[in-house]
C-alpha cells in the first residue's frame, strides 16, 4: 500500500498537470477576489467562498487525475501484477493509490488557497479550514474516482466522477432537489463542497468515503499483466 501512496505522490510532483494547476488555480482565485468579476455581492464578502472553491477545483482536477492514471497504469504493469500476488493484493494498491491522490489533491487545493491570499487584496483561509475541507473534498471525489475506476478505465471514470462533482453542488434536500432525508442523504454521498465545522457533515462524509472505498476494494482484481 504504501509503495503505490508514495508512488502516486511521486507523480504528482514530477506531473506538470499539478504546477499547471497551481498557476491556473492561483490566477483564477486572484483574478475573481481581487477584480470581484465574478463576485454577486461586495467581493469582501465572497472572498472566502471564492478561494476555497477555486482551491477544492484545482485538487479535484488532480485527485481524479491521479487515480484514474495509476489505476489505468496498473492495468499493464508488470510490477502491479507482481505486486499483486503479495500480502496486500490488488486491494492494497487501490488503496495506496487512493490515499497517494487525496494527499496530493488536499495538498494542491491548500497551496492554491495560501497562494490566492497572498498575491489579492483579501487574506487566505486558516490553514486549518483549508486543510480539512480540502481533505474531506478530495477523499470523497478520491473514492468515486477510484470505485468508478475498478469498472471503467481511466478517462471514463474520471469523465463520470467529475461528472458527480458538478452534481454534488445542487441543493440537494430541497425542493426542487429532491426534498426531505433522502435528498440529504444522496448529496451526503456526492462529492462536492464539505462543510468543516459541522459535525453531522463530518460524520456523512466519512461514512461516504469508507462505503466507497470498501465497495471498491471488494471490486478490485489482480493488474493484467
Amino acid at each position: 500500500m504504501w509503495a503505490y501512496t508514495l508512488a502516486t505522490l511521486r507523480n504528482a510532483r514530477r506531473s506538470p498537470l499539478t504546477w499547471v494547476l497551481l498557476g491556473l488555480g492561483t490566477f483564477f482565485g486572484w483574478f475573481a477576489t481581487t477584480l470581484a468579476v465574478l463576485a454577486l455581492d461586495e467581493a469582501g464578502t465572497q472572498a472566502l467562498p471564492l478561494t476555497l472553491s477555486t482551491a477544492h477545483l484545482a485538487g479535484v482536477f488532480l485527485t481524479l487525475w491521479l487515480v484514474g492514471r495509476g489505476l489505468d497504469e496498473d492495468r499493464t504493469s508488470g510490477f502491479a501484477a507482481a505486486a499483486d500476488v503479495t500480502v496486500g493484493g490488488p486491494q492494497g494498491r487501490v488503496a495506496g493509490r487512493w490515499l497517494g491522490a487525496v494527499l496530493a489533491g488536499t495538498a494542491l487545493a491548500c497551496a492554491v488557497g495560501l497562494l490566492i491570499g497572498t498575491t489579492s487584496k483579501h487574506p487566505s483561509p486558516p490553514l486549518i479550514h483549508l486543510l480539512s475541507t480540502s481533505s474531506l473534498t478530495t477523499a470523497l471525489v478520491g473514492a468515486w474516482g477510484m470505485l468508478l475506476g475498478t469498472l471503467w478505465r481511466g478517462g471514463g471514470a474520471t469523465l463520470a466522477a467529475f461528472i458527480l462533482w458538478v452534481l454534488g453542488h445542487l441543493p440537494w434536500g430541497a425542493a426542487p432537489f429532491l426534498e426531505g432525508l433522502a435528498g440529504r442523504a444522496l448529496g451526503a454521498w456526492l462529492p462536492g463542497p464539505r462543510v468543516a465545522d459541522a459535525t453531522v457533515a463530518l460524520g456523512y462524509t466519512s461514512a461516504a468515503v469508507a462505503g466507497l472505498l470498501l465497495i471498491a476494494l471488494a471490486l478490485s482484481r489482480p493488474a493484467d499483466a
